[in-house]
């Protein structure tokens, strides 16, 4: 069969919205070029959104190259079509099983059947995410992403620890129990930093406030904790149980905290348009990444993915762009190239990623279980 005519459909149903949620892609696809990704056999970009599809008849019939192989090509793509004919719909319904119990099934990976004819069944859509904001209540968060402090994934596991502890309590127990709890360990130099060190933490009115949040947000917005209460969440439960057989600084823990950062926390997002950010801006990057992350804060208030800073906050200088503390996470992560033991901006050009190490994280599945909302 001609793969032309099944890409024609394809594209067709693309524009229809059948595949695809979010209709990223209106009246006009164009054919791009693929070579720089081998992976790929024809990709498209919608004219007036430049939004990507790559789609791709896979060869391997193992269905971890296939999930491999669209993860990589979403590095470079904003969505991925995988098209399995007829006599292989049973491979295609096993990966989509495996794309929701892996926790991946967020990402814009789309599964299609087609037969002789070109009939198409699509057995899994997906949602390109345009990473706009709506009207939003003073209480909801300012931007799409996780936000992320200082907390290090020892903290995080050792909060999972005190919100199992006091299960049983009634009401709000990350303000009754948690919390109290763990900045008494904080004071008292029992909970480590990213390197393992112990965290030196002074106790005052001002910081007991800040940190309270500080802590929590992170850990509500991955879906570890119950918002109102605090209670550990079943994901936060097959998250300790990682921790508990694996240790809290393995290699296994770290990555399942990373991929529930990156999908989850939507940093992958985040990510994707800080590089869509840096291609379409290249000439004016700065040198100092001071002035790169206000440029940043610009181009994503104007694409609506952020509120307007209180003036307040601009004046004080403490934290001259809203997008500040996610790059040292990331490098925490390790998915960044590093430009030296300490630099992560490179001047002139911006942040450079490992999307190898991004990919190994995404791939990872320890955790497994079925995908629950955040």
């Amino acid at each position: 069969m001609d793969r032309t005519d099944v890409v024609s459909k394809i594209l067709t149903e693309l524009l229809s919205g059948t595949i695809e949620k979010n209709r990223n892609y209106g009246s006009s696809l164009r054919r791009i070029a693929t070579w720089s990704n081998p992976l790929v056999d024809y990709a498209y970009q919608d004219v007036e959104s430049g939004k990507t599809v790559a789609i791709v008849f896979p060869v391997s019939s193992s269905e971890e190259d296939i999930k491999a192989q669209a993860i990589k090509i979403i590095t470079s793509f904003d969505s991925c079509i995988i098209c399995f004919d007829a006599m292989r719909i049973a491979r295609a319904d096993s990966l989509v099983g495996t794309l929701k119990q892996e926790r991946i099934d967020s990402l814009a990976i789309g599964v299609v059947v087609f037969d002789e004819k070109c009939n198409l069944l699509v057995l899994h859509p997906y949602a390109v995410s345009r990473n706009t904001s709506i009207a939003r209540s003073a209480k909801e968060q300012k931007s799409y992403w996780c936000w992320w402090r200082d907390g290090s994934h020892f903290e995080v596991a050792t909060l999972l620890k005190l919100s199992y502890e006091y299960r049983d309590k009634e009401g709000d127990i990350y303000t009754s129990y948690v919390y109290p709890a763990f900045f008494e360990m904080m004071i008292n130099g029992e909970t480590k930093m990213w390197d393992g060190s112990p965290r030196k933490k002074a106790y005052s009115v001002a910081s007991f406030k800040s940190e309270k949040q500080n802590y929590k947000i992170p850990m509500c917005q991955l879906g570890l904790w119950d918002v109102e209460t605090g209670q550990i969440t079943g994901k936060g439960l097959r998250l300790l149980q990682v921790i508990d057989a694996y240790g809290d600084n393995s290699a296994e823990y770290f990555d399942c905290l990373a991929k529930l950062i990156l999908v989850d926390g939507k940093h992958l997002d985040l990510i994707k348009d800080l590089e869509e950010f840096q291609k379409a801006n290249s000439e004016i990057i700065p040198e100092s990444s001071a002035d790169f992350f206000v440029l940043f804060d610009d181009y994503m208030m104007k694409k609506n993915s952020i509120g307007t800073r209180k003036p307040s906050a601009v004046k004080t200088g403490a934290k001259k762009a809203y997008v500040r503390d996610e790059p040292k996470l990331w490098n925490k992560l390790g998915i960044i190239s590093m430009q030296g033991s300490q630099r992560y901006y490179r001047p002139f050009k911006g942040i450079e990623f490992n999307w190898t190490r991004i990919n190994e994280i995404l791939l990872s599945n320890i955790l497994g279980g079925n995908h629950e909302q955040i």
